[in-house]
């Protein structure tokens, strides 16, 4: 369990915790074997204790959209995605493949948490592909559309 090294009076201990049951401990000192006696119950936390790892960042001046997306800023990409922002099922689709959309249009609604929800279009666009059906049950962040 936990080992701890001791020095009292110039010798060296070394000690395992093998295990503790209530107020009875089971040790071990230097190879040998003890069942240990305690004057109290050793207070042993029930809650797991969280360790944060630290996660790699980018520099400030570092834009990660440019790391992440390999298209000029000048350029516009020629087919974008339209994600599901919850998970839900389908009730209707507004749109079919070729349609022509503007900005605030309801694209597509879907059911989630009991409440319909209206997926609007962001921008001004044209549907490439429908990725859904009517009914169909879909996750956060699956894709909708591909429009361009």
């Amino acid at each position: 369990m936990k080992k701890f090294d001791f020095n009292i009076n110039g010798n060296d201990f070394h000690v395992y915790i093998k295990s503790i049951d209530g107020n009875i401990a089971e040790i071990e000192v230097n190879g040998t074997p003890y069942t240990v006696t305690l004057n109290q119950e050793v207070k042993v936390s029930k809650t797991p204790i969280l360790v944060r790892k630290e996660v790699p960042t980018t520099p400030s001046n570092m834009n990660v959209a440019d790391k992440f997306n390999p298209v000029p800023s000048n350029q516009k990409p020629s087919s974008t995605v339209i994600k599901s922002p919850l998970p839900g099922n389908i009730l209707r689709i507004n749109v079919k493949e070729g349609d022509t959309f503007k900005e605030g249009d309801v694209l597509l609604v879907m059911e989630s948490m009991k409440m319909e929800n209206n997926i609007l279009a962001e921008r001004n666009g044209k549907i490439v592909k429908v990725c859904v059906s009517v009914g169909k049950a879909v996750l956060q962040d699956e894709v909708l559309f591909e429009i361009e």
